[in-house]
């Protein structure tokens, strides 16, 4: 039972994170398993969360966000995805952040589109650009949706990626695509942890 008392701004409760690392000191100082928790949807009252830890990766882990809206619009045979902002990106915090979408089916690239490249302000960016694309129900698509770096015009780095449809790996993408696909013309919007595969 020990208490860590953190000040910040109420505006950075919007962009920030707590990381926690489960550790070994005996024989060495080792991280055994972590996770994170939003500050975003913290309040005013005190609550308990139970965390559940993963093994520590062996690349560098990045806790980036990214924020997207679907909306399934039957009439015409499309579904319009929102990239509107992504937070906790890695610093150095100049460097610039694009978001690329890819349209699979049957495990094959049928389209590609992607965002402006954008510079990150205190760890975060707001792009809200719209890209629609074709959607037969009868057929099984999957969006996979991944945040880059860029650090010259040449390189680039993938720094995770959300999974949005049926069989969606998270459960939270699967459910905001099965909520946009029940309520058509509905605009659906959620905050997703990024994966790193």
């Amino acid at each position: 039972m020990e208490t860590f008392v953190f000040t910040l701004r109420l505006q950075q409760l919007r962009c920030c994170g707590l990381v926690f690392r489960l550790q070994t000191h005996h024989p060495r100082k080792r991280t055994v398993a972590e996770c994170v928790l939003s500050l975003r949807q913290l309040g005013p009252e005190e609550t308990q969360h139970w965390m559940e830890l993963s093994p520590p990766s062996k690349t560098t882990v990045c806790h980036a966000e990214l924020h997207l809206a679907t909306c399934f619009q039957p009439v015409n045979g499309r579904i319009q995805l929102q990239v509107l902002a992504a937070q906790n990106l890695p610093a150095p915090l100049r460097q610039a952040f694009f978001v690329k979408i890819e349209m699979q089916q049957s495990g094959r690239v049928v389209m590609k589109k992607k965002t402006h490249t954008l510079k990150s302000s205190g760890g975060q960016l707001t792009w809200t650009e719209s890209f629609y694309f074709p959607l037969a129900l009868d057929q099984s698509f999957l969006l996979s949706v991944k945040l880059y770096s860029h650090r010259s015009v040449r390189r680039k780095h993938f720094l995770g990626q959300v999974h949005l449809g049926f069989d969606s790996p998270t459960q939270e993408a699967a459910e905001q695509w099965r909520d946009s696909m029940s309520h058509p013309e509905r605009v659906v919007d959620v905050w997703h942890r990024l994966n790193g595969s």
